[in-house]
């Protein structure tokens, strides 16, 4: 699975939705948009993506028993080897990015993120 996805053309990850969209369109046009200078705060609020949350409810971990996530973490664990692999590539064309134009597109420290913080966590075997 991950060589698969290494493979593919275009990664995204919804943790980072506009930075993922600023990747797919500097890939598309090789142009950077100004809505992904994430340090300027006016330029950033021009991007008008949507993001869906599909009335879900808040969550934490916390609301789960041990057991729970145990076996949670049994069956999930080849998915969160993809995803951990899957952030590290695209946290690496992030940079070319950046470095490319001399624009900072990522802000925000995704181990920060919950749901990410969770995944990038070691894997235990």
């Amino acid at each position: 699975a991950v060589n698969n996805m290494m493979m593919t053309e275009y990664l995204g990850i919804v943790e980072a939705y506009q930075e993922s969209i600023c990747l797919l369109r500097t890939k598309l046009t090789g142009t950077l948009p100004a809505f992904c200078d994430c340090s300027n705060a006016t330029a950033w609020g021009l991007f008008d993506g949507i993001q869906e949350d599909h009335d879900s409810q808040p969550h934490s971990l916390s609301d789960y028993s041990e057991a729970v996530i145990a076996d949670i973490d049994a069956i999930t664990f080849a998915d969160r080897e993809l995803y951990r692999a899957a952030v590290e590539r695209f946290q690496g064309e992030v940079r070319d990015v950046e470095k490319q134009f001399g624009t900072k597109i990522l802000c925000k420290d995704l181990t920060s993120v919950p749901t990410l913080r969770y995944v990038l966590a070691p894997l235990a075997d």
